[in-house]
This record gives C-alpha cells, sequence and structure tokens, in this order.
C-alpha cells in the first residue's frame, strides 16, 4: 500500500538530501538517502519518478558533485593515514562512504538512462578538468571528476573478480592514459 505515497516520499527525501551539510554528523542521513534514490532510480518500474534531461542535471549538480566532493574531514584522514584512507575509499566496508553511495547511485542512473547520465557526466568531467588545468591548485575538482568516471564507467564489479562489464560510452583508457596514468609518472 506505499507505492501510491512513493512519488511524494521520493521528492521528500530527495528536497532533504539537498539541503543536508557535508558535517560528519550528516553522513549517515545522506547514504541512507543516496542509498534509496539509487534502489529507485535503478528500477525500471520506477524510471518515471526520474526521467527528464531536468530531473538528471538536478541530481547530478545538487547530489552526486556534493557527495563526490572531498571533504576537509576526509582530507584530514588522508593526511593522517593515507594507506587506510585509500583503502576505505576503495574497498567495501561496513560503514558506506558519501562518495561509495554516490558512485552507486551513479552506476543506477546508468542502468536505467545510460546515454544521458553519461553524457551529463562527461560535460562536469570535461568542467572540471578545464578548471584543474587551469588552476592546479583545484586538484578537488580533478578528484570529484576522476569519481565521477568511476562511477560511470564501471557497470558491473565483484570483490572476486573486479570489474567485468564497463559503460562503452566511455574511454577509460584514454581517460586513464590522459588523466591519470600522467599524474602517476610525475615526481613532484
Amino acid at each position: 500500500p506505499f507505492l501510491p505515497y512513493l512519488p511524494q516520499f521520493t521528492t521528500l527525501v530527495w528536497n532533504l538530501l539537498m539541503t543536508v551539510t557535508p558535517h560528519t554528523k550528516h553522513d549517515a542521513l545522506a547514504t541512507i538517502s543516496i542509498r534509496f534514490l539509487s534502489s529507485l532510480i535503478g528500477k525500471m518500474m520506477h524510471r518515471k519518478l526520474f526521467e527528464g534531461e531536468g530531473t538528471l542535471r538536478e541530481i547530478f549538480g545538487r547530489i552526486v558533485i556534493p557527495n563526490l566532493t572531498i571533504r576537509e574531514i576526509d582530507q584530514e584522514r588522508f593526511e593522517d593515514d593515507p594507506a587506510e584512507f585509500i583503502l576505505s575509499d576503495m574497498e567495501s566496508s561496513d560503514t558506506e562512504s558519501r562518495r561509495k553511495c554516490t558512485q552507486e547511485l551513479l552506476r543506477a542512473m546508468c542502468r536505467q538512462f545510460e546515454q544521458e547520465t553519461t553524457t551529463i557526466c562527461s560535460e562536469h568531467v570535461n568542467q572540471m578538468l578545464g578548471q584543474f588545468a587551469a588552476d592546479k591548485s583545484k586538484w578537488e575538482m580533478k578528484d570529484v571528476a576522476i569519481h565521477l568516471m568511476l562511477g560511470i564507467a564501471i557497470r558491473a564489479e565483484s570483490a572476486q573478480f573486479g570489474v567485468s562489464q564497463l559503460n562503452e560510452g566511455v574511454n577509460v583508457m584514454d581517460f586513464f592514459s590522459t588523466h591519470v596514468y600522467t599524474e602517476l609518472q610525475e615526481t613532484d
């Protein structure tokens, strides 16, 4: 009997998520809300709730980007223990991060709206990489761009076998060689 209330409830969760601050005290609320949206957007029966380029763009601008952006607390965790930060950022854990949940939201968006999501994401990635190219102190922009690409590029993965399916609309090797590998080669 909840189905008739789902559109209104989804709007409430969506609006709440757009007002959540990046403070750690709101992490649980943010991750639960993002997971809720992911579960809906990934199912064909709820496709109508999210159809429309404007809706997808709003999800990107008001939910995805803010929750992929590295926060001051994340930077402090990285500075305190880089290896632990990287492991927790890369591996699944009991306490899912905003960034990991947001990448799952991107994957769910790709399941239903692959072409539209890929196009919108590519626009944001190009804009962010342009900001980084113009001002290297804006490394956070490049970090978000990389996480956006990871979110839309991977269609299927498992802990045992790793990535098993990629989004054909994303040239992973070109992105890696142009924007990641070159950075790994730098000595400073």
